[in-house]
């Protein structure tokens, strides 16, 4: 039995309210995955400090959630061309030794949008981007 297993999470501030640690690990068990998902606190001031913790320990993987998307850029040893277009990270993946950061919620809001309408070819206009702190 290999009780070291592979570990992936998610860094946020606050964190005890994202649902992604059960939908990951379901989505594990249904791949024959025995890996595990940690949803960790990180406040903005730490975020150095647990990337190079997530390296030393040999994580596979991590997200990044509200307020750590762009903060995380600097951390990383590079970004994929997802990121490099939005201009934030929310998603790492390991890459041998490397961290290298790339962005999902472009590819999923379009899949999105075109449940509604085929964007290509069109003019569009977004209102809103983020999320309103403090309320």
């Amino acid at each position: 039995m290999n009780f070291l297993l592979p570990l992936t999470g998610s860094f946020a501030q606050p964190a005890a309210e994202n649902p992604t640690v059960a939908m990951i690990e379901a989505a594990f068990a249904h791949h024959g995955l025995d890996w595990r998902y940690l949803n960790v606190e990180v406040a903005p001031e730490a975020l150095g400090d647990a990337v190079k913790g997530a390296r030393a320990m040999g994580w596979r993987g991590f997200n990044c959630s509200i307020p750590h998307k762009v903060a995380v850029i600097e951390h990383l040893d590079g970004l994929g061309h997802s990121a490099e277009i939005i201009g934030a990270v929310n998603t790492i993946v390991r890459q041998g030794e490397r961290l290298i950061g790339e962005n999902t919620d472009g590819r999923g809001f379009v899949a999105a949008l075109r449940e509604v309408i085929d964007p290509k070819g069109k003019s569009v206009v977004l209102f809103g981007a983020g999320e309103l702190r403090g309320r």
